[in-house]
């Protein structure tokens, strides 16, 4: 299977490791391995986990395993490190570095048969391993009003009441068996003023809400981000890049408030400083964005953000 996966801002992350001492790395989004094949090849590692819900990941892990003793793949989710590492030669042991790369990787986006693209037709999956939901059944057999808040909630999408009642009109004529379909649909729903002046394509943000909503992907993202602290060394770091605004936030709410940065509840109420002990230092004040180099060999690339985190304590 060919890897099509090009990883975002390598040389931004490779730059904030550290190359004077053997380091333990766990990669919690393996995707197509190109984050790891490059630490591994760039710096002194004495274990690197990597970890991949899908299973397509551990096709393009078999190179690595080959290559390097010190390399161990792990088909779950991230959300279960913990549990993860007690089954490696990492039981006993804390991290260097821990790498978050959220993005879906050109390898299911590519693949039709995934269903995550709504520019070529495949069925209705969206599926990313491990996932007991898929997006034929929510499209199909979801109450209008709770497909109108999950295309909301998770694709910050303004008309998705207008698209929820569209996708319930047409899948009364007959199912919506494929992605082509439903992005049909939801370009008919969106007002045409509205398509040309957006510079993205009219269904992104509804296939963004159903994918993140049938792999479950903000609870996961804040499940392992908590478990973080427990086994990352002192001054250890963590790097996350993600690719939409509300991974980014919870990114960044994690790191504030395991910072002690001072932070505000409410726009009525005076910025207070969470209570929880100082545990994290902010390294990226603002995160760090693809050069425009990058963005035109990749353009994936463009809505990348990069954060990272060292430990204190």
């Amino acid at each position: 299977m060919e890897n099509s996966h090009t990883p975002v801002m390598i040389n931004e992350i490779i730059s904030f490791l550290p190359s004077t001492k053997s380091l333990n790395v766990m990669d919690a989004t393996f995707g197509g391995g190109g984050y790891s094949k490059t630490i591994l090849d760039k710096l002194d590692i004495n274990q690197l986990l990597a970890i991949d819900r899908d299973p397509i990941s551990k096709i393009f892990s078999r190179e690595i395993e080959t290559k390097y003793s010190n390399f161990t793949f792990i088909n779950d989710k991230f959300s279960q490190i913990d549990d993860i590492i007690k089954k490696t030669k990492l039981k006993d042991k804390k991290f260097d570095i821990i790498l978050f790369d959220l993005g879906t990787s050109s390898n299911q986006l590519d693949n039709p048969e995934r269903g995550f693209s709504f520019n070529k037709s495949g069925p209705l999956d969206m599926r990313m391993g491990l996932s007991h939901k898929n997006a034929y059944d929510i499209i199909n057999k979801y109450e209008e009003k709770n497909l109108a808040d999950i295309i909301y909630k998770y694709g910050e999408e303004r008309y998705s009441r207008i698209i929820a009642k569209e996708i319930v009109k047409n899948r009364k004529i007959k199912f919506i068996s494929n992605t082509i379909e439903l992005s049909n649909i939801v370009k008919k729903s969106l007002p045409k003023k509205n398509q040309s002046k957006n510079k993205i394509h009219p269904a992104t943000k509804t296939f963004q809400a159903i994918r993140i909503y049938v792999n479950d992907e903000l609870s996961e993202l804040k499940k392992s981000l908590n478990k973080t602290i427990n086994i990352l060394k002192k001054d250890g770091l963590i790097l996350v890049v993600s690719f939409q605004s509300l991974e980014d936030r919870i990114v960044k709410d994690f790191f504030n408030h395991n910072s002690g940065k001072r932070w505000r509840s409410s726009r009525h109420y005076p910025e207070l400083p969470d209570k929880m002990a100082t545990q994290l230092k902010i390294i990226t004040k603002k995160p760090l964005v693809p050069s425009a180099s990058e963005i035109l060999k990749n353009p994936r690339s463009r809505s990348a953000k990069l954060r990272v985190a060292q430990k204190v304590l």
